[in-house]
């Protein structure tokens, strides 16, 4: 808070003011940082950003984090800062300057990207976590297999599944069935058991 001086402090260090023309303006002063504190207060437990959602872009290959360290980044957006939608771009130089990356001899970083976008599409709807489909012993995704590919081959341990009895969670994780169809599944089954035509036809 501002204290303001009395008519006699004020005539010892300023003998020349008037009285009024120094209250005014710090009486002005005080209230606005008054103002500015219940402001503070009355916005401190706001929504963080814009009632649409927030997002964020990513450039790819331009510095070396590995698609482990990307990954982790975007899942603490989502988690910590409920980030609508975080993009991804393979850097691409426009220019050759000495303060940019070189990527001379070398590919635009697109599947890289597109895999990401993969992943990325894994952490938002189908339950998985980045921890679960990159570690530090493999830290890229691999060029040839989507991630939710490379990570059933990873974990042949969890396959087969019968398909009437598992779980919505593990149904997402399937080679090949998304999350719509994984619905489809859970509502069809409870009308009896599913064979392999009736997934089929789903």
């Amino acid at each position: 808070n501002i204290e303001i001086p009395n008519e006699q402090s004020l005539q010892l260090l300023a003998p020349e003011k008037d009285f009024q023309s120094v209250f005014t303006p710090m009486r002005f002063i005080q209230q606005g940082m008054l103002q500015s504190a219940e402001d503070r207060k009355k916005y401190r437990h706001a929504p963080r950003f814009v009632p649409a959602g927030q997002s964020t872009q990513m450039i790819i290959g331009a510095t070396p984090e590995s698609d482990y360290q990307i990954l982790h980044v975007a899942e603490s957006l989502y988690k910590k800062f409920d980030l609508k939608r975080v993009f991804y771009s393979a850097f691409i130089p426009v220019n050759e300057d000495k303060n940019l990356p070189s990527v001379k001899e070398q590919r635009p970083p697109l599947l890289r990207e597109h895999r990401l976008y993969q992943a990325d599409w894994l952490l938002r709807y189908y339950h998985f976590e980045a921890g679960e489909l990159l570690d530090e012993e493999n830290p890229n995704f691999n060029a040839y297999l989507d991630p939710k590919c490379f990570w059933a081959l990873r974990h042949l341990e969890e396959f087969p599944i019968e398909i009437n009895y598992a779980a919505y969670d593990m149904l997402l994780r399937v080679p090949g069935i998304g999350y719509k169809s994984a619905s489809r599944i859970v509502k069809a089954r409870r009308m009896g058991m599913l064979d392999f035509e009736d997934l089929k036809k789903m």
